[in-house]
Parts: C-alpha cells; sequence; structure tokens
C-alpha cells in the first residue's frame, strides 16, 4: 500500500477553489475541473516508494477504470459515449481513414466503452437521459417562443424525440443561433422556481450566459433536469445524452477516452455520428441510490450498484474500526483515518512529493487525511480506524 498522487486537470468549466480545498492546497488561479487517481495513459497517476516518485501502473497494473473528483463551476459539452461494439467499429474506422489520434475531428480515441458512475459530494445538478416529451412540449409553450413550438411540435408523434433531435442538429449556425437566441430571450421572464418551467429558464439563461448562440441550448430542453443530493449516484450508460451542470462529485469510469458531443461545446460535433449512437428512447432519470453493504459498531459501507464489468465503488463511512474488502485505489474526502493491510507488515517508504499531493509513508499502514489516497496492489483485507469517509475503487461487478 503506497501513497497515490492524483493529475490536476485545469477545464475551463472546473470550480476555481472545490477541488484545492479538498487537497488542502490553496488555488493556483486556475479551474480545477478533474482529479485523476488512475491508470489512464492521458494523464496517469504516481506512487510515492522509498526510491520517489513511480508510475502507479507499475503497482496497479493497467486498471479498467478511472476514479476522478470532478467539480463542474459550469456546465459541460452535451455528450454520448458509444457502446464498446460501437466504439470498436468507429475506432478501426477512424483508423482505416488515417485520422491521427490528436486530430481534433478524430471521434474515437480507443475500441473501448466509456459508461460513467458519479455519486454527489454536493448537490449536484446534470442533464440525463431523455425524459417524457409532455414534459418538454409543457416546457417550451410555457416559454412561449414561437419558433421554438415550432421546432419542438413533432414531439407530438410517435419517434418525435429523434425527428426533433435530427432538426436541432442540422440546423445552420444562423438558425440555430436565432432558436437559441429566443429562448433566452423567452428564459428572462421565467421567474425561478423548482417546477420544470422555473427550472428551464434557469438552465437557459445559465447556458447562454456560457454558451451564447448554441442550438444546444434547445437541445438541452429534451433531457431530465436534475439535482441530486451528497450520497446520490447517476450512471449513464451508453447512448445517453448528458452534461454535468454544477456540483462536486466522485465519478468512475471505464477507461476510454471516447466523447460524441452534441452542443454546448467550441470542439467539433460529428451530428451524423452523434445521431447513429445516442439512444432517443424517452427513460426515467438515472439515479443510484446507495445500498447498504454492511453496516456494524464502527461504521458502514455503501456501494452504487451498475449493470458493468469494468468498475465497482464503495464508501466506508468510519467512526471507530472496520474490517472490509480492499480496492486497488482509495480516496478519503472526511475526516482521518488510519488503513492497515491485513497480513501486511508496518514497514515505511520514504520519498517525498516533489510539490504533489502526498508525502506520507508507504507500506502496511497509512494515516490518510482529506484529500489524500492510497494505491493497494493485491487482493487484501483493510482494516480502518478512525472517523471519516473513504471511498474505495476497484474493478468487478454490482457492489463487490
Amino acid at each position: 500500500m503506497l501513497p497515490l498522487l492524483g493529475r490536476l486537470r485545469d477545464y475551463p468549466w472546473g470550480s476555481p477553489d472545490a477541488i484545492y480545498e479538498l487537497l488542502g492546497v490553496p488555488p493556483t488561479g486556475r479551474p480545477g475541473a478533474e482529479l485523476w487517481l488512475g491508470t489512464h495513459p492521458a494523464d496517469p497517476a504516481e506512487v510515492q516508494t522509498p526510491a520517489g516518485l513511480r508510475p502507479a501502473s507499475e503497482r496497479l497494473g493497467t486498471l479498467p477504470f478511472l476514479l476522478k473528483v470532478l467539480a463542474a463551476e459550469t456546465p459541460l459539452s452535451l455528450q454520448v459515449h458509444p457502446t464498446r461494439q460501437q466504439a470498436e467499429a468507429g475506432f478501426d474506422a477512424d483508423e482505416r481513414a488515417g485520422i491521427p489520434l490528436t486530430a481534433a475531428y478524430r471521434r474515437y480515441k480507443d475500441r473501448n466503452h466509456k459508461p460513467e458512475l458519479i455519486v454527489a459530494l454536493t448537490p449536484f445538478r446534470a442533464l440525463a437521459g431523455i425524459r417524457d416529451p409532455r414534459t418538454t412540449l409543457a416546457v417550451v409553450d410555457a416559454l412561449g417562443d414561437e419558433r421554438a413550438r415550432a421546432v419542438f411540435a413533432p414531439l407530438t408523434e410517435p419517434g418525435g424525440t429523434a425527428a426533433v433531435l435530427r432538426s436541432l442538429l442540422t440546423m445552420t449556425a444562423a438558425e440555430g443561433a436565432a432558436l437559441a437566441d429566443g429562448l433566452a430571450g423567452a428564459a428572462a421572464g421565467v421567474a425561478p422556481g423548482e417546477d420544470a418551467t422555473g427550472r428551464a429558464g434557469d438552465l437557459v439563461r445559465a447556458l447562454a450566459a456560457m454558451y451564447p448562440g448554441d442550438v444546444g441550448i434547445a437541445v438541452a430542453l429534451l433531457l431530465h433536469d436534475i439535482t441530486i443530493e451528497p450520497g446520490d449516484g447517476l450512471f449513464q450508460p451508453a447512448r445517453m445524452l448528458h452534461s454535468y451542470v454544477h456540483g462536486v462529485g466522485i465519478e468512475i469510469m471505464a477507461a476510454s477516452d471516447n466523447v460524441l458531443r452534441g452542443g454546448l461545446t467550441p470542439k467539433h460535433i460529428d451530428v451524423p455520428e452523434l445521431l447513429a449512437v445516442l439512444d432517443p428512447t424517452p427513460a426515467p432519470p438515472p439515479v443510484v441510490r446507495p445500498r447498504t453493504l454492511l453496516a456494524g459498531q464502527g461504521g458502514t459501507v455503501l456501494g452504487w450498484d451498475v449493470p458493468v464489468d469494468d468498475f465497482a465503488l464503495r464508501a466506508l463511512d468510519c467512526h471507530g474500526e472496520v474490517t472490509l474488502p480492499a480496492a486497488p485505489v482509495l480516496l478519503v474526502t472526511e475526516g482521518r483515518l488510519e488503513v492497515a493491510l491485513a497480513g501486511a507488515d508496518d514497514g515505511e517508504g520514504e520519498g517525498e512529493g516533489r510539490g504533489r499531493i502526498g508525502g506520507l509513508a508507504g507500506g502496511g499502514r497509512l494515516d490518510l487525511r482529506r484529500g489524500q489516497s492510497a494505491a493497494v496492489d493485491g487482493a487484501r483485507n483493510l482494516t480502518v480506524r478512525g472517523t471519516g469517509r473513504m471511498f474505495l475503487a476497484g474493478a468487478g461487478g454490482p457492489s463487490h
């Protein structure tokens, strides 16, 4: 067991302070969007060994998942991820076409799918999945923009969602901007509220402020607009159109870079491929409630059931002493916990973090405070003592 030192990504939509505050370091002035804790080749984490920092993959191998702390200050792009079969076919097609992996118009970066689970640390707002068309029609009617009413009218017919999506995403830039501007003007007069129309007005105003004239503002009205409370999760399977709007959460996903965008972004949008990949079928919001896996005097272990075997996420709320199966990646988000490996000695490593988050001793025991993480190589049991919350990320099926 060794201290794990993650990589911080500063995408423009990130929070100016949330991840820095978690890590206990001063903000740099750059947005902290995602802290990556895994072996993904785009930004692999490191472990602190007696000989210094080494790639985490040397101890953990190549993990099939990536654990992140995600902090969204402003909305992310509308996006969808392919199935594994779609990713394989798309990657091979891009390879045959000779498109460089680094090209902005490259559609597929690898041959893997990318299901995602995010568990809220703060109230977390997201757009996730196609909602009942009747709700969208009622919202558009209440907004009162005649152009929007005409565009969304096919929702009254079978297959209407796919037709509206195709219409929106194939508009000329001028047509899309006119529609988006009309919706922004209509939303300016909508009173705030938690009903569907009040939330839509707030959403359109927020999106128009960041992405003026973007047709994705209209696309967003087709999706569930939900806010989950701390501890609840959202699962994004393949083919589901979604976007994170605001909040901080723990995200775990299959190790893939495959993202097809559908608006709210200056990046490349491949409309035919997006429409071929996404599922326009209305479905309930993909909320995942935590399930209690273990409850005792020393604490409680929670899990979030997801229908994939790329990853499993658990959380330990400890207020004493708990023994539970280990996982390759551990992250403490509250309090301070002493973590000991069953059957391991208490030898300590050395080596400084060289300006990175860490500076802990490794071996059979670690004292982890809020914001610190560890890598565990091998299937062991952990004994955890103290008061705090720790997330455990591993491969496996639901709630392993």
